[in-house]
């Protein structure tokens, strides 16, 4: 699966679930699908429960993860297009995310709605940028 935006990306959802559930009786069992892989998890807004179990999930799967709180931590990205770079945003998130690509396998990415331009936040606009 090269995209996961919405659940039909899955396929059958009853044979991911059924899947999931015999992964889960023994967490330390599939070690081997993650090895040597590296999953960026990338948040435009916080949320411990959503970090904290995906980035176990990860580990206990044998990823490496790497954590990049966007616009709250030490790294804001510029999202807008054409605009003038000039202010506390060092870089682009379109040059940015060709170097994420470069160094980890699998991205993923949680960024709600702004509630600025309701256009943008139904064309999920942030989103398919790395898309």
């Amino acid at each position: 699966m090269r995209n996961f935006t919405k659940v039909q990306d899955i396929g059958d959802i009853k044979q991911a679930v059924r899947e999931a559930l015999e992964i889960k009786k023994d967490r330390f069992g599939h070690t081997g699908l993650g090895r040597n892989k590296t999953l960026l998890m990338i948040f435009f807004n916080s949320s411990l429960r959503t970090r904290l179990s995906t980035q176990k999930a990860a580990m206990n799967l044998g990823m490496n993860t790497i954590v990049l709180d966007l616009n709250h931590g030490a790294w804001k990205l510029e999202t807008e297009r054409g605009v003038i770079m000039d202010g506390d945003k060092p870089e682009h998130i379109l040059e940015a995310i060709p170097v994420m690509g470069c160094y980890c396998d699998v991205i993923g990415v949680r960024s709600f709605a702004r509630f600025e331009k309701k256009e943008d936040d139904y064309n999920e606009v942030i989103l398919r940028q790395f898309i």
